[in-house]
């Protein structure tokens, strides 16, 4: 990929995506290997910086939650047809069981600081 680093420091790069060499030629670019970050930008191959351990926690603290939101229609879809006389033992089990991994996912956001 043809690029141009744009931080000594870092190895932050600019990159070519498009075919046209002697355009990036001409603005200084060279043929280099690159590897795009976590965060989008760019890096001479081998320094892109890694996902800051606060950011794969969020990522993690957001999965479960969105965990937890699926559980929560789950129940309530249960809760109406038991509700309505429309369920079995099997649907009391499914709901215990729901309620078990809601709070498995509850322990996990606590333990990861939310």
């Amino acid at each position: 990929m043809y690029a141009k680093i744009i931080n000594i420091e870092t190895k932050q790069c600019e990159v070519g995506t498009g075919t046209n060499v002697s355009y990036y030629q001409k603005i200084g670019m060279e043929e280099m290997k690159v590897e795009q970050a976590w965060n989008g930008a760019w890096y001479v191959k081998g320094y892109a910086p890694e996902k800051p351990e606060e950011v794969i926690k969020q990522e993690k603290i957001e999965e479960y939650k969105q965990k937890l939101k699926e559980i929560d229609e789950k129940s309530t879809r249960s809760m109406r047809a038991k509700l309505a006389g429309n369920s079995t033992p099997e649907d009391d089990q499914y709901l215990a069981n729901l309620e078990v991994q809601a709070e498995e996912y509850r322990q996990k956001i606590k333990d990861l600081g939310d």
